[in-house]
């Protein structure tokens, strides 16, 4: 007994540690939150970390390592929040400078939002204006069904689907302003502001169309501002082939294939190219002059051996006919020989030499100076081959894709 009493009188010490240990962890565990600093505060009723797992505002684990339930708020200055949210369709919000009702916070700056679609199966970064109710302008997105991306300004509601369908693999469309901007600031060398391939044997290196059914747009607009540049320069350098440098075409009536303001001038032939029933299509070539003129063709008939003829007014104010012009008739009958007793700004009268007896029909051609070109003759015009040199040289051959 003696032993017994002893063997514990030497372990009573160690015991006791350990027993006033084991109180003061219990004590501590379950004291008062602020009786001690937190790095974090949990709000709502979340497990305890099990397996490795925590959950914040479920009463569940969840089967990852953190789940989180509601809102996850980065809450900056006054009333501005940015947080992570899920949105409509199942997707995924961060959302920037906005307050828990999805209105302006601060009416100063403007609102972003990144949303990453499941249903919507869309990535796009969208931003509201400030100053008003959050209706999204999405400004770029990926369509995640075609792979195409958009650039647009298309009103969206909070987080829904885009109204607007990308026809391309990248789609720029804008309600005012430029589309497309393609702006190269070397100032030598053979650099390209925008540069477009197609490696198809029907296809387009640059298409520009212009859709509006009314008023005056273009399809493609080519502009220089240099004393010696060139607003569209077409090049075809294949040597053999039908090809064509430039290609203008209209459907209309009343369009133009092709519409120039100024001078139209070139090395090559002018043709109109009309289809023959028996020949099939052929060209036919302008007829030049030294001078600017217009032409104008009439019949008339002479009586008592005299005709007056009157120019057409509208072709009357297309030239200048205080300047000499030129009249040339050809009988359709025999036995007269005609010539022009008197001429006008408004008429010119024909006569027979054989008197009032020749009553026959006659052909006229008129040609006179094209008004404001009277002294345009011969005008000195451009070595070909220095126009051709001084052509800004091709764009490089970018790799194609």
């Amino acid at each position: 007994m003696s032993h017994l009493r002893s063997h514990l009188r030497r372990s009573t010490l160690p015991l006791l540690v350990v027993v006033c240990l084991a109180a003061l962890s219990f004590s501590y565990a379950f004291a008062d939150d602020s009786a001690r600093p937190l790095a974090v505060t949990v709000i709502g009723d979340p497990d305890a970390a099990v397996a490795g797992k925590f959950a914040v505002g479920s009463a569940s684990v969840g089967s990852k390592a953190l789940t989180v339930v509601g809102v996850i708020d980065f809450l900056g200055a006054g009333t501005v929040h940015n947080y992570f949210t899920q949105g409509a369709g199942n997707n995924m919000q961060i959302t920037t400078n906005v307050d828990e009702a999805n209105t302006v916070g601060d009416a100063s700056r403007s609102q972003w939002k990144l949303v990453l679609g499941s249903n919507l199966d869309q990535f796009s970064i969208r931003r509201s204006p400030a100053g008003g109710t959050y209706n999204e302008d999405a400004f770029f997105f990926i369509d995640g069904s075609t792979g195409r991306v958009g650039i647009a300004t298309v009103d969206t509601a909070n987080g829904a689907s885009i109204p607007f369908t990308p026809q391309a693999r990248l789609h720029v469309q804008t309600a005012s302003g430029t589309g497309v901007f393609g702006y190269e600031t070397a100032t030598t060398g053979g650099a390209v502001g925008v540069y477009g391939a197609s490696n198809s044997t029907s296809g387009y290196g640059v298409y520009g169309l212009a859709p509006a059914t009314t008023g005056f747009n273009f399809g493609v607009v080519g502009q220089s501002t240099s004393t010696d540049g060139t607003g569209v320069s077409g090049v075809a350098t294949a040597t053999i082939g039908t090809n064509f440098g430039v290609l203008g075409q209209t459907a209309s009536t009343n369009g133009y294939g092709v519409y120039y303001v100024g001078g139209l001038a070139g090395t090559g032939t002018k043709s109109a190219v009309v289809e023959t029933q028996d020949y099939g299509w052929r060209a036919m070539y302008a007829v030049e002059s030294p001078q600017n003129w217009f032409e104008d063709f009439g019949q008339a008939t002479l009586v008592g051996g005299e005709a007056v003829v009157s120019i057409e007014p509208i072709f009357a104010q297309t030239v200048n006919l205080d300047e000499t012009y030129h009249v040339f008739l050809t009988p359709r009958g025999g036995g007269c020989t005609l010539f022009i007793a008197h001429a006008s700004g408004t008429s010119f009268t024909v006569r027979a030499n054989e008197g009032a007896a020749c009553e026959i029909t006659f052909d006229y051609r008129i040609i006179a100076p094209r008004l404001d070109y009277e002294d345009l003759r011969l005008k000195p015009a451009q070595d070909p081959q220095e126009v051709a040199a001084g052509m800004p040289s091709a764009p490089p051959d970018l790799p194609l894709p």
